[in-house]
């Protein structure tokens, strides 16, 4: 599975600017790619699905990605 959003959070050590990153570039069916080897980008995580789920997004699992395809 390739990612069509790098957040680049390997670049920009701060949880805020990681998920306003994302928040604002994601569009639907997008793979967003993070990296949990950094403390920021695992911080920035909780603010990411609840602004998009409030904002009608919907997550799945890869699995159920490629179960699709």
């Amino acid at each position: 599975m390739l990612w069509t959003l790098d957040t680049e959070d390997w670049r920009y050590p701060d949880a805020a600017k990681i998920s306003r990153t994302v928040i604002a570039k994601v569009r639907r069916n997008d793979v967003v790619l993070m990296h949990d080897i950094h403390a920021t980008s695992v911080a920035a995580v909780p603010e990411i699905p609840r602004t998009l789920t409030a904002r009608g997004y919907r997550f799945v699992t890869v699995s159920h990605l490629r179960a699709t395809m």
